[in-house]
């Protein structure tokens, strides 16, 4: 549903800024099963965080493939290091499962956000591979 940050600006169409960044917030928990991305603890509402994978002051982006949820421990101890140099071998969680999740998050591409509640009776918008809010004949 929000793979881009565009995802996000799209849902300003229709959201409320606040709750439109809470469901962005909520998309990337529900993604990571309410688990900590790290050391795989349950995580709710109040006590999940969202960790930039590469941290924005070292060129991140608030996207979906860089936003893992994580708890206030591990978000903490990680900091601004890279993630394989804090999430490795040396890790008290670590598992190569999650390793691999965290690789694949990474690597995703977005898919297409289909914003069908703005649908009027002959037009459906979306927002595209390139991030512009378009329209189709449904």
């Amino acid at each position: 549903m929000f793979d881009t940050a565009h995802d996000y600006l799209a849902n300003l169409v229709v959201l409320s800024p606040k709750l439109a960044r809470k469901r962005f917030r909520q998309h990337i928990f529900e993604s990571w099963g309410w688990k900590c991305a790290y050391c795989d603890c349950d995580l709710n509402e109040n006590t999940a965080t969202i960790d930039h994978i590469r941290p924005r002051h070292k060129g991140g982006k608030s996207t979906k493939a860089n936003m893992a949820a994580a708890c206030v421990k591990c978000n903490f101890q990680k900091a601004s290091r890279p993630v394989f140099d804090y999430y490795n071998e040396t890790h008290p969680h670590y598992s190569e499962q999650r390793a691999s999740k965290i690789k694949m998050w990474i690597e995703q591409q977005p898919a297409q956000l289909h914003l069908t509640s703005l649908s009027t009776e002959h037009a459906v918008p979306y927002l595209d591979h390139d991030s512009y809010l378009c329209w189709t004949a449904s």
